[in-house]
C-alpha cells in the first residue's frame, strides 16, 4: 500500500507497467531460507517494469523494495535499453528488510536481452540457501557493472567490495578537483601524492592485491 503522494506520483508519471515474472521460494526451488541476526531471507521476488521515464529507475527499485518485504531482482526496461537492479538489505528488528544498497547492470540495448538472461542463468547460482542464491546473482551483476565502469578484467568482485572501490573513486574525483583549485605548491604537491596512494589502492583491490 501507498501512503505518500510523490510515491503515487512517482510511478504514475515514470511506470507504465509492472509484472512479477518470478516468486523464487522453498516450496518451489527446495533452497532453503536464510535467516540470522542481521539478514533475512525468506523468498526472492523478480519483477520486469516497463518505464515511461527515463533517470527514474533507482528511485522505482528504491520504492518497489520499501513496498515488498523481500530481496528484489527488477529488469527495468527503458524502451531501447534495459538494466537489471539488485540491492543489499538488511534485517530490522521488526522483522522487515532495509534497503542498504543498490547494484545496477550497465544498460542493454533491448535485441541482447536473450543473451544478457543467458549469461545470467539461474541454475548456475548457488543454492544452499536463498542467501547464497540472492549474494550470487547480485554480485555475478556487480562484477559485470565493475569490468564496464573500471574497464577492467576483474575476478568475481562481492557488493561490498563495490561498495569500496566505489568510495575510493569518489574520493579520488573529489581530490582531483580540490587540486585543480588549490594554487599554493606545496599544498598541491602533497596532494598529489594524496591522489597518487588512492589510484594505486584503487588499482590493487581491482587487481586482488593487498595493500
Amino acid at each position: 500500500y501507498i501512503k505518500k503522494v510523490e510515491d503515487k506520483k512517482l510511478l504514475q508519471d515514470s511506470v507504465q507497467s509492472i509484472y512479477i515474472l518470478a516468486n523464487i521460494q522453498t516450496n518451489n526451488t527446495h533452497i532453503e531460507v536464510y535467516e540470522d541476526n542481521k539478514e533475512l531471507y525468506q523468498e526472492i521476488q523478480f519483477f520486469y517494469v516497463r518505464m515511461k521515464k527515463k533517470d527514474e529507475s533507482k528511485k522505482v527499485y528504491k520504492l518497489l523494495a520499501h513496498l515488498i518485504p523481500y530481496p528484489l531482482v527488477v529488469l527495468i526496461d527503458e524502451s531501447k535499453n534495459f538494466s537489471i537492479y539488485t540491492g543489499r538489505f538488511e534485517k530490522l528488528s521488526n522483522g522487515f528488510l532495509k534497503l542498504v544498497s543498490i547494484y545496477a547492470s550497465p544498460f542493454y540495448k533491448a535485441d541482447d536481452l536473450k543473451e544478457v538472461l543467458k549469461q545470467l542463468s539461474l541454475a548456475d547460482f548457488p543454492k544452499n540457501n536463498m542467501k547464497e542464491f540472492y549474494d550470487g546473482l547480485r554480485d555475478k551483476i556487480v562484477t559485470i557493472t565493475v569490468k564496464v565502469q573500471y574497464g577492467e578484467e576483474v575476478d568475481n568482485i562481492t557488493s561490498e567490495k563495490k561498495d569500496q572501490l566505489d568510495n575510493l573513486q569518489n574520493q579520488i574525483e573529489h581530490l582531483r578537483k580540490c587540486i585543480k583549485k588549490e594554487r599554493q605548491l606545496n599544498r598541491k604537491i602533497d596532494m598529489q601524492m594524496k591522489l597518487k596512494k588512492l589510484k594505486d589502492e584503487l588499482s590493487n583491490k581491482l587487481n586482488n592485491k593487498h595493500t
